[in-house]
């Protein structure tokens, strides 16, 4: 009973968040960029190199969808009608001072 209830309250206290899994040619670049900043986030199908085949990326509207430590930087993907610019977590680094 005691683990049932357990059980319960987790999964109201920490709901699943699915994230959305798009593929970026079949989209124009304002249609994806209108999906993730409605989501926040959302995994990204596109094409990489030859030898890489399609590749999945996670992709931001912002830092704050990113992990403490990370920022969103720039990465472009082929979108329905050109390059699109869109926003993925990477490292902070911070500027190189003397």
């Amino acid at each position: 009973m005691a683990l049932c209830v357990l059980t319960t309250v987790a999964g109201i206290a920490f709901p699943a968040a699915a994230i959305s899994r798009i593929n970026s040619t079949t989209r124009t670049c304002a249609a994806l960029r209108q999906i993730i900043d409605s989501q926040g986030a959302v995994i990204v199908q596109h094409p990489g190199s030859r030898s890489s085949g399609m590749l999945y990326d996670r992709y931001v509207s912002d830092s704050r969808f990113c992990q403490p430590g990370y920022v969103a930087t720039d990465d472009w993907v082929p979108a329905k009608d050109r390059n699109c610019r869109l926003y993925n977590c990477q490292v902070y680094e911070p500027p190189f001072d003397d």
